[in-house]
């Protein structure tokens, strides 16, 4: 886990939960961002990705890791007695969602990214997972997601990148998959265990990764006082990795400085530099 902290008087702190195969180092723009919008961030790598592990990286034993990895980040944002917000994207929507239906966490709002509630009905995934649960009865046997890394987002410079990026995974295990699809399931079942909480959820019509009908699902499950829902139609799964990242922060960063108006800390208007 790691920490950023912005080096103007602190607003609030945000908690960022990153997604399926990749790790807290391509958020370095994002996080930025947030520091110079006066947020403090704490981010790490959830378990079997990015730095967490050389042995048993793309495989988990159980959903609880996610659970309790990403309570430990929002305990230690806790100690800064700021606003806490929790920013989820693509799996780390799924953890933050499945975490809220089961734990009674004081959060200032919980805003989720391209949330994976469900995969793209894809052959191709569904035939190497397949094949993975048929030649092997070992619960860490790995396969190929199969998921093109065009899928995530537009810009060919991101592309460029994670296809030279040592820390993206290639291959998670069957147990891995096994345990979020039970999780997606369990997740959109329990949507009424919520507590209200703002929140914000962002997704896009041409998601190739994410299943857009069961986002669409959730936003209309849930039971919030307060829900902003925006579809940014064009882009890909990586919203904020796309041409048009600076309108997604600006988006996200607004709906923070709104709460922030509403419980009465007064914010200064975003800037993208």
């Amino acid at each position: 886990m790691w920490k950023w902290e912005t080096e103007k008087a602190p607003k609030g702190i945000v908690v960022i939960v990153h997604n399926i195969l990749e790790h807290h180092g391509r958020y370095a723009w994002f996080i930025t961002h947030l520091r110079r919008d006066g947020y403090h961030v704490i981010m790490g790598d959830l378990p079997g990705q990015g730095q967490t592990s050389r042995v048993n990286r793309g495989h988990i034993e159980n959903f609880d890791e996610y659970r309790e990895k990403v309570l430990e980040w929002i305990e230690v944002a806790e100690e800064y007695h700021l606003p806490v917000f929790l920013l989820g994207v693509g799996l780390g929507g799924l953890i933050a969602v499945n975490l809220l239906e089961k734990v009674n966490i004081k959060l200032e709002a919980v805003m989720l990214i391209s949330p994976l509630f469900g995969f793209q009905n894809t052959v191709t995934t569904r035939k190497n997972f397949l094949a993975s649960s048929l030649s092997s009865i070992s619960k860490d046997a790995k396969f190929d997601m199969n998921i093109p890394l065009e899928d995530f987002s537009r810009d060919k410079e991101i592309i460029a990148e994670m296809k030279s990026d040592p820390l993206m995974l290639q291959k998670v295990s069957f147990n891995w998959y096994k345990s979020i699809i039970e999780s997606m399931k369990e997740t959109m079942e329990n949507i009424h265990k919520i507590n209200d909480i703002p929140v914000l959820i962002m997704y896009s019509e041409q998601d190739r990764i994410a299943d857009v009908d069961q986002i669409k699902l959730f936003s209309q499950e849930i039971k919030s006082s307060e829900i902003y829902i925006k579809n940014w139609r064009t882009l890909f799964h990586e919203l904020h990795n796309e041409p048009e990242k600076d309108n997604v922060l600006y988006y996200i960063e607004s709906f923070m400085n709104n709460r922030m108006n509403y419980i009465g800390l007064i914010t200064e208007e975003v800037g993208i530099e």
